[in-house]
């Protein structure tokens, strides 16, 4: 596939929740500020977060939607001189929070009418109570109807981009790769830094968790999946302080792709 067509940058953030909420706002006000990505999914979304990212992000949209996941699990945002937008939903594929789903939106490239999906979705965490009673892992499941789902809504000319925290280092990245996808470190010939946890973290002095005194060990699980005509160019993990402070514990994942323009896309 050659790079013809129009180029833009993409993100993916765990902000977190309401941990350390007023510490870090000014930390993830500045990082978008000074981005600005034209694609920008969450996770661990919260209602003062999702309001900060309005205000960094001018010229962009989000959905708007009464289903209190858009609010408190995950949104998408895009630039509106670059996409439009047409329709959106948040389909149950299993994962185990309080209104946790796949959230998509479809949109299309306003210069060329290339269509685009862009998803998110929070994979369960591995000490969800469930999961600590049976120690089965919830994560492949949910990935191989992910999977399923984005390709009921993509046919061979729609690219895909699926942005996610996976909270998996093996099983769930292998439905992806085995479904047709590859992240943005992939397609570069190349691995992902670590995605999570932030070191330091200035909010913490221990480096043990609430499920055990041993350090969370670094790994990354914050990934930018993509299918279909699209092309990365580049990517990156982000490592940012403003002031001390992070803007979450995870670090933000930031990819340039093109979207190839009709006639000539070929599926990469």
């Amino acid at each position: 596939m050659t790079p013809e067509g129009p180029t833009f940058l993409a993100s993916t953030y765990n902000l977190w929740g309401d941990a350390h909420a007023e510490a870090r706002t000014p930390a993830l006000r500045a990082f978008l500020r000074l981005r600005q990505p034209d694609l920008l999914a969450t996770q661990e979304l919260r209602p003062w977060s999702r309001d900060v990212v309005d205000d960094a992000l001018p010229g962009c949209e989000r959905v708007h939607d009464d289903f209190g996941g858009w609010a408190r699990q995950s949104n998408l945002w895009w630039r509106t001189s670059r996409f439009a937008a047409s329709e959106h939903g948040a389909d149950d594929v299993g994962i185990l929070d309080t209104d946790a789903r796949l959230f998509w939106v479809r949109l299309r490239e306003v210069t060329t009418g290339a269509p685009l999906v862009f998803a998110t979705a929070h994979l369960t965490w591995p000490g969800h109570r469930d999961e600590q009673a049976d120690l089965r892992n919830r994560r492949a499941v949910q990935a191989r109807r992910i999977v399923e789902r984005l390709a009921e809504l993509c046919d061979d000319d729609t690219a895909c981009l699926f942005t996610c925290d996976i909270n998996d280092i093996g099983p769930a990245n292998w439905a992806f790769g085995n479904g047709g996808f590859r992240d943005s470190f992939t397609a570069l010939g190349q691995h992902s830094p670590v995605t999570h946890p932030v070191v330091p973290m200035p909010f913490t002095d221990q480096v043990g968790t609430r499920l055990s005194p041993l350090a969370s060990p670094q790994k990354a699980i914050d990934w930018l999946f993509h299918r279909g005509p699209l092309l990365c160019r580049s990517s990156e993990v982000g490592d940012y302080f403003h002031a001390g402070s992070a803007p979450s514990d995870h670090r933000p994942v930031l990819a340039t792709y093109t979207l190839p323009s009709a006639p000539d896309r070929p599926r990469s």
